[in-house]
């Protein structure tokens, strides 16, 4: 082996050692943008896990409110059922009141009208098919029954809806078919015109006059026969 040989060997190992070096060199680089990269993606991790973090607590305190609120509400709904419950008490026993205020005055009242009533009934129910109503008040003799629709305030809607039982009546109550059926309204309040509509429909209207109520129809007036 010569002087030239051996040199060449070791060029040969120096080229292969540098050649290890770059390698290693590359897979240091390599590895250090991996772990770069890694810490970025922990850093990105983080960052999403601290945002779900927040939102979670702020689900929770949404769902806290949510919780708050609706017990609230419960609370108001419970206020609002009993009011409702008294506001139907009062107003049924305002209606009893209005009832109870026309009812002794209705045979004076057509007595003066010419009309001589016998027998008067509370609350006459019908439930015949087609014609199922309630008549406040009515008043009964040999030749005419008066029903009486009676509001504490008296309105157009309270005339026609009475209109509408008086076209059904002697469906409703058969017993009355060969009886001339004339109607009245009764009101504490009445809507302004209301009186001269029910008036114009050939209805008595009857309404408050101090302690006690009367007839405000005219002498002019003729009532309407169903």
């Amino acid at each position: 082996m010569t002087f030239e040989d051996v040199m060449m060997g070791f060029e040969a190992i120096r080229n292969d050692f540098e050649a290890i070096r770059n390698d290693f060199e590359a897979m240091r680089k390599d590895s250090e943008t991996r772990i770069k990269e890694s810490q970025e993606r922990r850093k990105e991790l983080k960052d999403v896990m601290m945002g779900f973090e927040t939102m979670r607590k702020d689900t929770e305190t949404r769902i806290k409110e949510s919780e708050k609120t609706a017990k609230e509400l419960k609370k108001v709904v419970a206020g609002l059922c009993e009011t409702r419950k008294t506001v139907e008490a009062l107003t049924g026993k305002w209606g009893n009141f209005v009832v109870g205020l026309v009812l002794p005055a209705t045979k004076k009242m057509f007595r003066e009208k010419g009309i001589v009533l016998k027998n008067i009934f509370k609350g006459a129910e019908s439930y015949e098919d087609d014609a199922k109503m309630e008549i406040d008040i009515l008043a009964v003799n040999g030749d005419y029954v008066v029903a009486i629709e009676v509001k504490s305030t008296l309105g157009i809607d309270d005339v026609n809806d009475h209109l509408t039982r008086l076209s059904k009546f002697k469906q409703a109550f058969p017993t009355y078919a060969n009886r001339t059926v004339i109607g009245a309204v009764a009101g504490i309040v009445i809507n302004e015109g209301v009186d001269r509509y029910a008036y114009q429909k050939g209805l008595f209207v009857i309404g408050q006059s101090g302690d006690t109520v009367k007839i405000l129809n005219d002498e002019k007036f003729t009532p309407r026969c169903f």
